[in-house]
């Protein structure tokens, strides 16, 4: 069974967005409105993702507090996380937070695409 990769944003249309580009590449995706509906994504899956892709500023949890959260738990802690941020330090916030990698927002689906094959869990045979 492929591993998903998980979607963290709180803007709906982009987020959906997201994971139909997703989808028609053929991964399978979850979604999550902030990083508190990600830690119960997480905790529901019985799989855990390829890949979080990781929106930072969110209301309820934002991405930086998720991550921490995310890494406490051994079962989580190697998931890799591409942050995906409209900020101009997104760089310097993914390196912070241990993150493979950053994108920034508005990307296009080339370099999502790229991205996304290049950071996530290989599967397994």
């Amino acid at each position: 069974m492929s591993r998903p990769l998980l979607v963290v944003d709180d803007d709906t249309d982009l987020r959906e967005a997201l994971e139909e580009v997703l989808r028609d590449a053929g991964y399978t995706v979850l979604g999550a409105g902030n990083g508190l509906q990600a830690l119960e994504v997480l905790r529901r899956e019985p799989v855990p993702p390829a890949l979080v892709l990781l929106d930072m500023m969110m209301p309820v949890m934002d991405g930086a507090t998720f991550g921490r959260q995310m890494r406490q738990v051994d079962a989580w802690r190697d998931i890799p996380v591409l942050v995906f941020s409209a900020s101009a330090n997104a760089r310097q916030v993914a390196e912070e937070m241990g993150a493979c990698g950053y994108l920034r927002k508005p990307v296009d689906v080339e370099t999502l695409l790229r991205s996304v094959a290049a950071h996530k869990v290989p599967e397994t045979a």
